[in-house]
């Protein structure tokens, strides 16, 4: 069955056009199977741990608020995990040399994404957009350690920036949950494939990033919010 999730849909196309593009090369430097094992296991095992240890500090009458920042923290880890995992996925498969003072160990994902925008010559909402998808503002955020907590259970980034501060709630971090969930298929289900002969695609970059800014309103704020 078709996956018609937008955000599986234009995170595979996003692929498409970057081997379409010659920009894929096989990285063996980070390349670990057992890391991504690892992590396709503790996805797995993430929602049911998650809901027990809620009940069990529900057991222990935790304060309401305590339980809340638990929770927060620990959906905040679980969306960060996938980010650090789509930042190791592209350097796997780019190729550094074409890319414009290339990428190492310490290239953050944010970094990654301006390269591979550049290079392709995306038009600045292509570029808003891809850094939505892959939230890359969340992603700096963490990365740089400017975000906190606050008591009534809500995730803030850049606190001390006017400009950048942006508030989330836990149904927000559910919803990113979701997102990171599906790009994280998409990039699986891309890899079983690069080596298929080409397929016509009916999707095109621009038809997928329109489909994406005009999704329900839910989905609109949350592009809104972190691009």
């Amino acid at each position: 069955m078709e996956n018609t999730n937008p955000n599986y849909r234009a995170t595979l196309v996003i692929l498409n056009d970057i081997e379409k593009n010659g920009l894929y090369h096989f990285n063996p430097k980070y390349h670990d199977e057992k890391f991504f094992l690892n992590f396709i296991g503790f996805q797995k095992g993430f929602s049911s741990s998650f809901s027990e240890v809620i009940r069990k500090l529900d057991d222990f009458d935790t304060k309401r608020e305590d339980v809340i920042i638990f929770a927060v923290y620990s959906m905040m880890s679980f969306v960060n995990s996938h980010l650090a995992v789509f930042e190791k996925f592209l350097k796997i498969i780019l190729d550094s040399t074409k890319l414009k003072g290339g990428f190492d160990e310490d290239t953050t994902l944010s970094q990654i994404l301006k390269k591979v925008c550049n290079k392709m010559q995306y038009n600045p909402k292509l570029k808003n957009a891809i850094r939505g998808l892959f939230l890359a503002d969340f992603a700096d955020a963490l990365a740089y350690n400017q975000y906190l907590i606050s008591k009534d259970g809500h995730l803030i980034i850049y606190p001390k920036d006017e400009e950048k501060k942006k508030q989330i709630s836990i149904d927000e971090l559910y919803d990113d949950s979701l997102q990171v969930r599906a790009i994280f298929n998409a990039m699986l289900d891309w890899s079983d494939t690069t080596d298929d002969p080409p397929k016509n695609k009916t999707d095109t970059l621009d038809d997928v990033v329109k489909n994406l800014i005009n999704q329900v309103n839910s989905l609109d704020r949350k592009l809104d919010r972190i691009s």
